[in-house]
């Protein structure tokens, strides 16, 4: 008789605990919506322990918008091993507040948000997000991490908009690592396909940095090979000049003063107003050379 009594009020008090956890989500949606998020995790936080996808959303969601970014993750991931349902939703809400963030000119929060939803939902790599990632982190210098966005970005697409932006900067980013095994024939890669004066600069960049490091490094004939490519092209302008200064400077160690010499003269023909460095570096050794000969 006792068991069935108590096995009764049980029964009875049931229904009541299903509508008052019902009624305590709608009021945490109802001060979730008026913005007020401590209000609305008063309403639920006693429900923290619940294997209720819903709460656990819920509760998350008031601590994302508080900024308490650890506590977030902690009860979105359990709601989502609970149930994928609200998958959607948390992937949405990081990508608006990341968006919102650019729009205030705080990248480092907009990455940190992105980097966030990948932790949550691994799966989740949208290319245009990756793509971002390697943006922000490219215009702050950070290259490595930009290298990392890129790369896995062009392996998701490679065709768009978008993908073809971004093939200079994971070229530039590879050679202000030091890459330049990559770097370089990305690059040409990319003249040939397009053809464009903004590649053929970003080549003969490459390709006259490595000539400088040859150079350096006491290895005459791979740096004339170098500067000989932009010699070649007679392009970029803005390059040539020195150029041909390196190369005569090849020709002076060599002791080869004639070619030097031709060589020097050509830097002083590029410079109409004889005002630049290279050229004020060719007319001292131009003055060596008939000291010397």
């Amino acid at each position: 008789m006792h068991r069935t009594l108590t096995l009764l009020c049980f029964l009875l008090l049931l229904p009541l605990s299903c509508t008052r956890k019902e009624e305590r989500i709608i009021n945490a949606r109802r001060f979730i919506n008026q913005w007020n998020y401590d209000r609305a995790l008063t309403e639920i936080i006693s429900l923290r322990n619940e294997r209720n996808a819903e709460i656990q959303y819920l509760i998350g969601y008031c601590y994302l918008r508080k900024n308490e970014y650890a506590e977030a993750m902690k009860y979105f991931g359990t709601s989502l091993d609970n149930d994928t349902i609200f998958k959607d939703s948390i992937i949405r809400i990081y990508n608006i507040l990341s968006q919102n963030a650019l729009k205030i000119n705080a990248p480092d929060r907009a990455l940190f948000l992105y980097q966030e939803i990948t932790k949550l939902v691994p799966e989740y790599e949208q290319a245009s997000n990756l793509f971002l990632i390697g943006d922000i982190n490219f215009q702050s210098g950070n290259h490595e991490a930009a290298i990392k966005a890129y790369t896995r970005a062009l392996q998701i697409d490679s065709t768009s908009e978008e993908a073809k932006n971004s093939k200079p900067k994971l070229i530039r980013s590879l050679a202000a690592t030091g890459d330049y095994r990559l770097a370089l024939p990305m690059a040409v890669t990319e003249y040939e396909r397009l053809k464009t004066a903004a590649n053929l600069l970003l080549v003969s960049e490459i390709q006259f940095t490595l000539g400088k490091k040859h150079f350096a490094a006491g290895a005459l004939d791979s740096a004339e090979i170098y500067f000989g490519h932009i010699i070649a092209n007679q392009e970029p302008k803005s390059m040539l000049d020195d150029a041909y200064y390196y190369t005569a400077e090849i020709y002076y160690v060599r002791e080869n003063y004639d070619t030097a010499l031709e060589l020097y003269k050509k830097v002083l023909r590029l410079d109409p107003y004889q005002k630049g460095e290279m050229t004020i570096k060719a007319k001292e050794r131009i003055n060596e050379i008939k000291e010397k000969t």
